[in-house]
């Protein structure tokens, strides 16, 4: 006999399987009611054995085909990330790596937030558990990467609780400036991220998986200590907000 703590735990019976296995139980009780008293007596002791047996394999056996199910839609080795992955993005996470010079781990990378500027033009932010970095699509091919992997810095081991994000990169076009897109990092902890310009005005970012980018007008010049700042909301609530870089 097995260990009773290699059981799985009980879980409750979904109840539209509770209803379908009464209506297809409940006709076979009626009609064994004429029969023998003993024999109405081994009918329920027989289902319930039934039904608990078939409920200890749902419980073993549903929870394998939903975790393969997450692993097709988020991808394998994204914890949190919470959203669709489009198969276009893991295939490009490939050219990435490839693309970048002295990448670290570089099996352990995932699609973070995808920015597209225009049809030709476009940015995927991938990362792994450490590092993270901005790859620059052409005509939807990976050209090279920016930030994080080349430098060591801007590492997610650099996080705290009263700096939960930081700046990874960003993109100026135009002379002078016409625009920006600016890429960070955050802590799972923040699920909402707004750039502040020097206008004070907002602009809502873009979050995925640890990763966010937004487009403003404002560079962000590495002449100055910083141009943006930036609020950050935690799964609290909580608002913090801080120099960009």
């Amino acid at each position: 006999m097995n260990d009773p703590d290699d059981l799985p735990e009980p879980r409750p019976m979904p109840e539209s399987l509770r209803n379908r296995l009464w209506a297809e139980i409940e006709p076979q009780l009626e009609t064994r009611a004429s029969g023998s008293r003993s024999r109405m007596l081994r009918a329920p002791s027989a289902v319930a054995a039934s039904v608990v047996a078939l409920a200890v394999g749902l419980a073993i056996v549903l929870p394998q085909f939903r975790d393969r199910g997450q692993d097709n839609v988020t991808g394998a080795g994204s914890p949190g990330a919470g959203q669709p992955v489009n198969p276009g993005d893991l295939h490009l996470v490939r050219e990435c790596v490839q693309a970048g010079q002295d990448v670290p781990d570089p099996a352990s990378w995932r699609p973070g937030v995808r920015f597209d500027l225009d049809a030709e033009n476009g940015f995927l932010v991938i990362r792994s558990d450490e590092y993270a970095a901005v790859c620059v699509l052409k005509n939807g091919k990976a050209t090279r990467i920016e930030g994080g992997v080349d430098t060591r810095r801007h590492v997610y081991g650099d996080l705290t609780a009263a700096r939960p994000f930081d700046y990874l990169s960003s993109w100026n076009w135009g002379s002078p400036v016409a625009g920006s897109v600016h890429f960070g990092i955050v802590t799972s902890e923040v699920t909402a991220v707004s750039l502040v310009g020097p206008d004070n005005s907002v602009t809502p970012a873009v979050v995925r998986d640890g990763t966010f980018a937004a487009k403003t007008k404002f560079a962000e010049s590495s002449g100055q200590p910083t141009t943006n700042h930036i609020r950050a909301t935690l799964k609290d609530g909580q608002v913090i907000e801080g120099p960009f870089r």
